[in-house]
Parts: structure tokens; C-alpha cells; sequence
């Protein structure tokens, strides 16, 4: 039992008022560093154990025994005080909590010849014998306390003895447990011996057994025993037994046999016993009463047979509890005699006797009495505490009490007492109460804990609290985003947030290319803002708030045209003069070729064109290189080509202010063709084909006629092989892919779309060769048709990314070439080998942001050794694709978009032999 509840109990049981201003104090510490048996016992000199106290002890003295974490020696009281004048032995404050009094073979606590003295809270325990005993002695009180044997005391060894010299005795809220016999015994010729309010519970082997003792008086006790045999009364006993609830052990199995009954009274002793007002929850096995050698298994058949018990209550109703504890409803509450004969006006906890307005009165007097040790109490609680606003510094905070009322409690009068945890407190009238803290909590945390208190002082329930932290006020926090719809061609959208505590006084936007900023509100929402030109601008949001509190938010937004995929077109062939003179391209030649108003693209509007060029008939290797009329030659190519070959690469190119593009030849004589696929533009417009790129963070293959994925086997002339595609969210409007021909039985052309299909083609290959080329084509309800003429051919389609209506814009750059293994250019001056990759850095060079998503490469393949393929990648695992597949000694480009990695790098990856990798930068998305 904690300090503070046993200060509680002595302090409301007044024993020994008498003498307060003359009795003499007597202290014992056996932690004290100057404690001595021999010295006076004063605060500063205490006794180092109890017994030179109590032979010190004079009528009125109280020894006080400081509670420690170890023993007291044993003792034996033989102290005489007097009516008027008790002796008495109180527990008070030390280093434990509680008085511990350990007898190991001894009597802990001895009475002999002791008179008129008060003992409380000091707790007696013995390992193999009584822990406990009164030997003539007279007027003793021994209450609030713990006592205890050990269960392998003897059976035969009562854990308390009275002798039959004794009298007066009164053992009142006491726990007594773990006890190996009876629990209690008292001898014939004890007199006026009282149990009351006291728990017997935890693992013990007998009750309270007394023979031939005249005045023995049980009421209010909590008996629960493992075998049965809660009460013995035999030899003539007299007296009663009220109020007491009797139950098993449930925690522990009785192995005996012939379990007696709960309550046994023999025949010597039944006509001066009473016993009414009882609950008798026996064992399964066991029986309820033996009164005057007749077994009654209920309290109906002791009423019938006796007339006792008339008020008890018995297992035969189902709602008797089989713990000690009560709840709501229990048939225990408001059921007992408030005249039961050593009955206590407050419980073991020294709780007061309440009437519960939710149970009926079916017990004597006002009916507030319960049976059993403990009285149920008003389950009034503070259930919690709300609070609003959340604690911030310099911010006032209400708390309010939540209470459960089961009982309807009236609360006029009522008083808060609010504990903030802060060393504030304040008190209210009305559950409510308002703080402003002025210092955060850290790391830590704080407790406001509330309680309620009656009109007339005293506490109604248990405290609430609620724990916490406690902060600066939130904010201000600015949040941004500012991407592109495809719909909107350098055009952002930006979303705004503007959040914290106090109200903002001003919310502005600077979209990073020079103009105005703009002022917007609310705690979020957008704005859009159209740039002159395609890039990446940073944009900023600057807020303050009403406190003065300022925060800033930036975000990368890319913008630029977006794409149109148009049906492919041819706008440029030299061998018949569309587009240009019917003749070849000599060296050194340029070919002018007007593209806005050609083949389906509009007249203006547009920024670039994606085109699949091919040379045909060439005398000689060479490169054609794309760039926009009326600039200046870059040096980069976008086609290689050797004498008498026919290849195609995928080119996007930036139309010039007049609306044509430059197609420069470097050597020998060669005719070129151009086959417009789609378009960037940035004039606003909705509809199914205009898109962003949404890149795949891996490329994925959906074909593979040799071993799948898709249609196994190779395709014949003049077949047509659909494709599905998978769906990544945002509708689809067109697909990019490396189509790769291999292993052809002559030679062929294959031109991939959707639809009708076209005159164009997007790929040439001779018999034996494996070629590879982009595609940019329109997407049909998720498939793409590929179609051969020529021989039957092996084909591969690798996925690189979806042009859909929710992906990013395209931002052409100049051509810039940033990897040329050949002269050192990004990577050593040393052609990659077999099975070797580059890693080379985009992200944050040549005008790439940091945050691109892809770039849009030209990746040449210069004279391998060996025939192989080149793979290139953002990062993670090499994928099973290919983006450009080369004979032995060949040179020729591809176009690709490449996911760019985490690390602001792509990897390219060589299969067989050495070979030389050129890569030019043609843009990037965002």
C-alpha cells in the first residue's frame, strides 16, 4: 500500500486523538546513518530497529518506523498503553514504501502481554511459521497491512493466531496472502475478536478458523481460498458473520479431495452464531454451508433448514461476480447490513460507503453499504481533456474536462482545478480554462491534468490529463508545383499552398522568366502563367504571414511545344523531286526543305518536326546532318550512311523562322527522302493528338518474333503483326519504340502505325542484316500494327516511352555533342569493350536542368569489330531491349529517348567486340 493511501487511512481513523498535544514521539530508521538501539529514538538518533522502540514506549507515544526498501528485525510488543493513552506504531516516509517486518523461522510480529496499542501499516511475514500472533494481550488493533506466510508453510500453521488469553482484538483492512494453512486462528477462551474489511485473497490454503471464542465478528471481508473452508467456526463460538463475500481461487486448482464447505458452523456453536448478508461463491466441487454438521449447497436450503442467511446471496445467481472486484450492477452493491456487528463506516481503501442510484437498495438502513471489502464507488471520471487550439507558444489554449457522469452527478458548486504543467494552475467553475504557454516543450512533453471537486471540498472521481508538446505556432509553409499540360504549350499550371497558424497577409509568385510576380490567396490554389520560350525557369513563392513570419517555396518548371502525331507523310524524296530538284545531293550539298504547310503540318506554330530520313543510291560514305534554315551548321550528324547501303534514322529537328529545314550532305553523291512522322508545336489546342512524353523508367520489350514476348516465329511478306501496348494512366497518343529487323530472307522495308496503313516506311533491311530504328507512330485503342514486305524477317519492338495526354513538354536544344569515345569527349579516348558500359552525366550540363525526365539522344555506333548491339539506359538493371543493332565495321546512328537516372546519368551498354560511341544531345523533356 502506497504512502500516500495509508496516510489517508490513519489519518481518518482518529485513533489516539486523546493526548495530541502531550504524547511523546519515538522514530526508527534502520537506513539512518546515525541510528543506534541504544539512543533516544529522537529524528535525528532514531532507533535502528522496532523493538528498543516499543520497549521505550509510553501510554500516548507514537513510534513512527520510516518505510525502507529492507527488513525490520522481529519483534515482540509487550508495550501498555491505556484507553485513554494508546501506544501506537505508525509507517511514515522513507527510502521504500512500505514497513516490511520478515520473521524467515520467527514470528514476525509478536503481541504478548501487550495492551491498549494501535498498529498500522506495518506489514508481518514469516517463511515457515505464523507471521502474526496475540498472545494475552488485550485492546490491540493491527490494521492497513500486509501479512503473509509462504505457501510452504505446514497446513496445520495459521498465518494469524489469537490465544485463548487474548481479548479485544481488532484486525481491520488488512491484506493477507500467499499463506501455505489457515490464514487465521483463534483459540477457545479468545474474546471479542473482529475481522472486518479485509482481503483475503492470493493464493491461500484456509480461512478464518476460530474455536471456542466468544464475540468473534466477520464483517465487510473479502475471503478467496483455493480448497474451500472460507470460515470455521466450532467449540461454542459466538458470534457473526455479516457482509463477507466468499469465492474460490480461480488462479489456482485444488488438488485435495472432500472439499469442505465455504462456511462451516458446528452444532456447538450455531445457536449464538448470526450469519446473514453474505455472498457464498463456493468451488465447482465444493458445498456452500456445514451448519451444525448438515451440508446446504445453497443459501435457499440454509434458510429453509436453519432460518440463517436470509439475505445471502449464492452461485445460483448467474451474476454473482467471481472476483473480488465489483462492477456496475454487481447484486454485491447496496445490498449489506450498515448494522453488521464490527462493521467499518468506509471500505479497505478507506473509501466512503456511497448509495448507487443505478442499483436498488436492498440492504439495510440507507442501503449504502456493499458486501465484501471494497465499496463501490462513484464511477464519476475525468475521462480526458480537449484542447484548442493544439499548444503553440504565445497562443492561448482551451482545455476543457470531459467527464463521465454514469451516476448523474450534480455538478453545481463543482469546482476544475486545472494543473497546466508548467507551474501554473487555476481553478474553474465551469470544466473550462485557458493558458498561453510561453515556451516550447522541446523534445519533452507536458501533462495539464484537471480535478473535480465537490461544493464541499472534496474530490468527485479520478483526475483526467492529457499529455503533449508544446511548439511554436505552425508555419507559414509554402508549398508549389508547376507543371504542363500538353494542351497548353508553354504554358504552366501552377498549384499553390499557403498554410500555417496565423492568417497570410501575402502570397507571391515570380515565374522566373523577368515578369511581373503575381499575387494570389487563399490557403491554396493556381495560377497560370505562359512563357515566351520553351526552358526551364524556376519559379518562386514568397508568403508572409500576420506575425511577420515570412517562407519561400521554389519549383523547376518546364515548358516547351508539345507533340503531334500526324499519319507519316513523305515530303523530300530527290529521286523524283518531291520536295526538292530531282537529283541527288552532292557533296557539300544542302537540301532547303520546306516543311510548314507540307505533309499535313500546319503553316505556323510549330517548333520542330520529327522526320525519318533515309539515304538511298550513296557513291560514297558519308553523314547527312539536320539542322533549322537560316543557323549555322551544327557539327553533329544525324545519319551515317556507306556507299550502297539504304538506312533510315528518326530525326527531330527545329524548324527554322521561315519555315524550312537544312539537310546537309558531307561527301559523295547521295539521294535522300524524308518522311514527316509528327510535329511539335505550341499553339494550344485539345484533342487526342497532342501529347507529353511519360518516359518508362525501364524499357520494356513487347515483341520478339524469335522467342517472345508476342507472335513467335518469323513474319512473311506482306504480313501485318499487332502489338498491344501497356497502359501507364494518362491516355495514350502515340508510342516510341526501337524496331529492329534480323535475319531476313531478302531484303524488305517495314513501316510501322495505326489505321490506314501508309506508303511510307520507318525501317530497310537486306537479307541477313539486323537494323535498328526509332519510330514515333499513332497509338489505336492501345496496339500498333507493324507491317512487312520484302522477306520473312525476325522483329523486335522495344517500348522507350508513351507520348500521352498527361506527359511532360519537349525543350529542343542545338545539337550538342557530349560523348565521342574517339577523342575523349564524355569518356576515355578508347572504344568500349565486350559486354562494357559508359555512364555519362546529362542532368545539369549543356543546358539539361537537374530534374529533366529523359533526353532526346543521337547514338551512333562507329566501326565495331564484331557485329553487336548498343543499349541505353537511365539505371538499375540492364534491360533485354536494344536501341541499335551493327554489323562488323559499320557506322550508323539511332535516335533515342532515354529516361534519365537518379544520378542525372544514362548508360550506354556494348554486347560484343569493341566499338566507338558517338552521342549528340537534341533535347530534353521535363
Amino acid at each position: 500500500m502506497t504512502t500516500a493511501v495509508l496516510a489517508v487511512l490513519l489519518g481518518g481513523l482518529g485513533a489516539g486523538t486523546a493526548h495530541a498535544d502531550t504524547n511523546t514521539g519515538l522514530y526508527v530508521d534502520n537506513l539512518a546513518a546515525n541510528c543506534s538501539d541504544t539512543g533516544p529514538g529522537s529524528p535525528a538518533e532514531p532507533f535502528c530497529q522496532i523493538q528498543p522502540a516499543a520497549q521505550a514506549a509510553a501510554p500516548g507515544d507514537i513510534v513512527h518506523i520510516a518505510e525502507n526498501n529492507t527488513v525490520y528485525a522481529p519483534v515482540t510488543i509487550s508495550s501498555k498503553g491505556t484507553a485513554d493513552a494508546p501506544i501506537r506504531f505508525f509507517a511514515t516516509a522513507g527510502t521504500g514504501t512500505d514497513v516490511k517486518v520478515a520473521g524467515g523461522q520467527t514470528t514476525g510480529i509478536t503481541f504478548s502481554g501487550a495492551q491498549y496499542v494501535d498498529m498500522a501499516g506495518i506489514n508481518a511475514s514469516a517463511g515457515a511459521t505464523t507471521a502474526l500472533a496475540f498472545a494475552d494481550s488485550q485492546h490491540i488493533t493491527y490494521r492497513v497491512a500486509t501479512v503473509g506466510t509462504g505457501l510452504r508453510t505446514a497446513a496445520t500453521i495459521p498465518a494469524i493466531t489469537v490465544d485463548g488469553s487474548s481479548s479485544g482484538i481488532a484486525l481491520t483492512r488488512d491484506l493477507v496472502t500467499l499463506s501455505g494453512g489457515p490464514v487465521f486462528a483463534s483459540a477457545a477462551g479468545a474474546q471479542d475478536v473482529t475481522l472486518s474489511d479485509d482481503r483475503i485473497t492470493g493464493t491461500v490454503r484456509g480461512g478464518i478458523t476460530a474455536v471456542g471464542t466468544t464475540g468473534i465478528h466477520l464483517a465487510g471481508d473479502t475471503i478467496s481460498t483455493v480448497c474451500g473452508n472460507a470460515i470455521s467456526l466450532t467449540g461454542g463460538s459466538s458470534g457473526s458473520v455479516e457482509n463477507t463475500l466468499v469465492m474460490p481461487d480461480t488462479n489456482t486448482t485444488c488438488s485435495d479431495t472432500g472439499t469442505p464447505a465455504e462456511i462451516t458452523v458446528d452444532a456447538a456453536s450455531a445457536a449464538q452464531i448470526t450469519e446473514d448478508y453474505n455472498a457464498v461463491n463456493p468451488l465447482s466441487t465444493g458445498t456452500d454451508y456445514d451448519w451444525a454438521g448438515t451440508a446446504y449447497a445453497t443459501s435457499q436450503a440454509l434458510r429453509t433448514g436453519t432460518g440463517q442467511g436470509v439475505h445471502d446471496l449464492d452461485q445460483t445467481d448467474l451474476t454473482l461476480p467471481v472476483t473480488e472486484w465489483l462492477t456496475e450492477h454487481s447484486p454485491l452493491i447496496d445490498s449489506g447490513d450498515v448494522n453488521a456487528p464490527g462493521e467499518l463506516s468506509t471500505d479497505y481503501y478507506g473509501k466512503p460507503r456511497v448509495n448507487d442510484p443505478l442499483v436498488a437498495d436492498t440492504g439495510t438502513g440507507d442501503s449504502s453499504y456493499d458486501r465484501g471489502a471494497m465499496e463501490f464507488q462513484d464511477p464519476f471520471t475525468v475521462s480526458g481533456i480537449a484542447m484548442s487550439p493544439a499548444a503553440y507558444v504565445g497562443v492561448a489554449t482551451t482545455f476543457t474536462a470531459k467527464v463521465n457522469n454514469p451516476w448523474s452527478d450534480p455538478l453545481d458548486g463543482a469546482s476544475y482545478a486545472f494543473d497546466f504543467g508548467d507551474g501554473t494552475t487555476t481553478t474553474s467553475s465551469t470544466g473550462s480554462a485557458t493558458h498561453t504557454y510561453t515556451q516550447d516543450s522541446g523534445n519533452g512533453y507536458v501533462q495539464t491534468a484537471v480535478t473535480v471537486d465537490r461544493a464541499d471540498g472534496t474530490q468527485l472521481g479520478t483526475s483526467g490529463f492529457i499529455t503533449f508538446g508544446v511548439t511554436q505556432p505552425p508555419g507559414p509553409d509554402a508549398g508549389l508545383a508547376c507543371p504542363q499540360d500538353p494542351s497548353e504549350p508553354r504554358t504552366t499550371t501552377c498549384t499553390f499552398t499557403a498554410t500555417g497558424y496565423y492568417r497570410m497577409t501575402s502570397d507571391r509568385i515570380t515565374f522566373g522568366d523577368g515578369s511581373a510576380a503575381v499575387a494570389v490567396t487563399g490557403s491554396d490554389g493556381y495560377t497560370t502563367h505562359t512563357y515566351a520560350t520553351a526552358g526551364t525557369y524556376t519559379v518562386t513563392q514568397h508568403i508572409t504571414d500576420s506575425d511577420g513570419r515570412t517562407a519561400t517555396a521554389t519549383t523547376e518548371a518546364t515548358v516547351g511545344p508539345s507533340y503531334v502525331v500526324t499519319s507519316p507523310k513523305r515530303i523530300l524524296d530527290t529521286r523524283h523531286g518531291t520536295g526538292a530538284p530531282q537529283r541527288p545531293v552532292g557533296p557539300g550539298g544542302v537540301v532547303r526543305l520546306k516543311v510548314l504547310g507540307a505533309g499535313g503540318i500546319p503553316t505556323s506554330g510549330v517548333t520542330a518536326v520529327t522526320m525519318n530520313v533515309t539515304d538511298a543510291d550513296a557513291t560514297a560514305s558519308s553523314y547527312v546532318t539536320a539542322y533549322p534554315d537560316g543557323t549555322g551548321r551544327p557539327t553533329a550528324s544525324n545519319l551515317n550512311f556507306t556507299a550502297g547501303r539504304v538506312n533510315p534514322n528518326l530525326v527531330t529537328v527545329r524548324v527554322g523562322s521561315d519555315g524550312y529545314v537544312d539537310l546537309y550532305n558531307a561527301h559523295g553523291d547521295v539521294d535522300l527522302i524524308a518522311d514527316v512522322q509528327g510535329y511539335f508545336t505550341n499553339v494550344p489546342r485539345t484533342g487526342a493528338h497532342l501529347g507529353g512524353l511519360s518516359p518508362l523508367t525501364v524499357p520494356q520489350r513487347i515483341l520478339d518474333t524469335r522467342h517472345g514476348p508476342g507472335a513467335l516465329g518469323k513474319v512473311a511478306p506482306g504480313s501485318t503483326t499487332t502489338v498491344a501496348l501497356p497502359s501507364i494512366g494518362s491516355p495514350t497518343v502515340a508510342a516510341v519504340l526501337d524496331i529492329t529487323a534480323t535475319g531476313g530472307t531478302a531484303s524488305g522495308v517495314v513501316t510501322v502505325y495505326c489505321g490506314s496503313r501508309p506508303s511510307t516506311s520507318n525501317l530497310n533491311y537486306r537479307a541477313g542484316q539486323s537494323v535498328s530504328n526509332l519510330v514515333v507512330t499513332p497509338v489505336c485503342s492501345r496496339t500498333i500494327e507493324i507491317y512487312n514486305t520484302g522477306g520473312h524477317v525476325n522483329l523486335i519492338a522495344d517500348l522507350q516511352s508513351l507520348y500521352t495526354t498527361g506527359g511532360g513538354p519537349f525543350v529542343p536544344t542545338s545539337p550538342t555533342r557530349f560523348l565521342d569515345t574517339r577523342n575523349g569527349t564524355g569518356a576515355p579516348a578508347e572504344p568500349l569493350g565486350p559486354s562494357g558500359s559508359l555512364t555519362v552525366k546529362v542532368a545539369g550540363v549543356n543546358g539539361v536542368p537537374a530534374n529533366a525526365g529523359a533526353v532526346l539522344v543521337n547514338l551512333t555506333g562507329v566501326a565495331p569489330t564484331t557485329a553487336t548491339h548498343l543499349t541505353a539506359y537511365g539505371d538499375g538493371s540492364l534491360p533485354n531491349v536494344s536501341n541499335e543493332n551493327l554489323a562488323a565495321g559499320e557506322t550508323r546512328p539511332v535516335l533515342a529517348v532515354l529516361p534519365v537516372g537518379a544520378d542525372g546519368c544514362i548508360r550506354v551498354y556494348n554486347a560484343q567486340g569493341t566499338v566507338n560511341v558517338v552521342a549528340d544531345l537534341e533535347g530534353y523533356y521535363g
